[in-house]
């Protein structure tokens, strides 16, 4: 059983995907799986994964019509057969020791969710230039919690991907992606599902992810984005509905 399943979900990023995966591929944490989810690229994305997968028998290709990124997540999810699992987006890219450090804390204390900081990146005057992002005030930082006994932890950033998640407690509780269509904001649902079912947390301040924010074409910044955004949220509210212990 590989330590950290590493999900990708891919849609028309040959610009980004190289830097992305070379920088999964070097994880000093050795013992991953890498599952490239191709949600119907119509550029040069898939060509480059089947370059990948000759070289490195840990990834793992999945090709399919274009479904949007909460099916592409779900398609990982399932897919997965390691401990934990780690999310990259195919324009952002990670540190080299991210998995071995969240790894080496989810273990220590039995985990459900270990989550880091992150840099929010930027491209000027053809400079790279990162700036770094707490996931959580200080005060929550480097203590175990279950978030749902402590309301105010739900203001914790929503960049899933910061973190791994045990893939044991994300099947006990059938955590899923909202299969909305196309790929902004699917991430709302599943951050406050894992963070209200989820009985020990730990946020660290270390930074290891790195979170394109300038890239024109990211889903986020496209026409009805806010809409799709209002659905999410809709979808929270049905999970609330259906849940009343955490009602409050």
């Amino acid at each position: 059983m590989p330590k950290v399943s590493v999900v990708v979900p891919i849609y028309n990023v040959e610009k980004y995907l190289r830097e992305c995966l070379d920088s999964i591929v070097g994880q000093t944490l050795k013992d991953i799986e890498i599952i490239c989810v191709d949600d119907g690229s119509t550029d040069r994305s898939l060509s480059i994964l089947r370059e990948y997968e000759q070289k490195d028998p840990r990834i793992k290709v999945i090709t399919k019509p274009n479904a949007g990124y909460g099916h592409s997540m779900n398609m990982g999810l399932d897919a997965a057969t390691g401990e934990y699992m780690g999310i990259v987006d195919s324009d952002d890219y990670i540190l080299p020791d991210m998995y071995e450090t969240l790894y080496g804390f989810a273990v220590k204390d039995d985990l459900d969710i270990v989550r880091g900081g992150y840099y929010k990146c930027y491209e000027i005057n053809g400079e790279e230039k990162r700036v770094y992002y707490s996931s959580i005030p200080a005060k929550y930082r480097n203590k175990v919690y279950s978030p749902r006994k402590m309301p105010e932890m739900q203001f914790s950033a929503v960049l899933t991907p910061s973190g791994i998640y045990k893939i044991e407690f994300l099947r006990s509780n059938r955590v899923r992606y909202h299969e909305s269509p196309r790929a902004a904001f699917q991430d709302q649902g599943f951050w406050f599902r894992t963070h209200m079912l989820a009985n020990k947390v730990l946020f660290i301040s270390e930074a290891h992810y790195v979170y394109r924010f300038d890239n024109p074409d990211s889903s986020i910044v496209q026409p009805n984005s806010l809409n799709l955004m209002m659905k999410e949220f809709d979808d929270i509210k049905d999970f609330v509905d259906t849940n009343p212990e955490i009602a409050y």
